[in-house]
């Protein structure tokens, strides 16, 4: 038995290993050269002997297939996920906050710091991720695109959780002054 991440793996039959890979594409062969650390021993030796009877040359094509993979990973880095909120805004994930704000009159286009949280009855608990973005400032436009993926901002998260706390005391304050007229008439 191989340990293989934290979990253990009956060993292979290399032969099996040999006709999965065999039906895979080069590029997908690629792919597994560049990731080669997460493959068991048996599986490195299949993935060798195929490529090998393919006459691929590791060399040039695997430094391309590792930039390729270094690009796509920081792409995902970048990525804020999708944003969605469900039964009207009861919980999801929403941005909030505009730090470090400009604003370029002429193109309309804004940049700023925003934070992703997780939301909960429309307030912002769990900060995930900072990014820097940019939009075009529109009507009831909330389509953006993100520059860079930044470390969490505490201080727009503190700020966002300020905020939110305030509103919510507040409104706790205006139902418990309703309440109270409502009672005494």
């Amino acid at each position: 038995m191989q340990a293989t991440a934290g979990r253990v793996q009956p060993p292979m039959d290399t032969q099996v290993l040999l006709e999965q890979y065999s039906t895979k594409t080069d590029e997908e062969l690629f792919r597994l050269a560049v990731n080669r650390e997460e493959l068991t021993e048996e599986a490195c030796m299949a993935l060798d002997q195929v490529m090998q009877d393919r006459g691929l040359d590791k060399s040039e094509r695997l430094e391309y297939v590792r930039q390729e993979e270094e690009e796509r990973k920081q792409q995902l880095a970048r990525n804020p996920g999708p944003l969605f909120r469900v039964r009207g805004g009861l919980i999801g994930r929403d941005r909030f906050g505009k730090a470090n704000y400009s604003f370029d009159p002429a193109t309309r286009i804004e940049t700023f710091d925003t934070t992703v949280f997780i939301i909960f009855f429309w307030l912002p608990l769990i900060p995930t991720a900072s990014y820097r973005v940019t939009r075009r400032k529109e009507f009831l436009s909330d389509e953006f695109s993100v520059i860079e993926r930044l470390p969490l901002q505490w201080e727009q998260v503190l700020t966002v959780w300020i905020v939110a706390s305030s509103i919510l005391l507040v409104l706790i304050w205006a139902w418990r002054l309703f309440l109270r007229k409502w009672l005494l008439s």
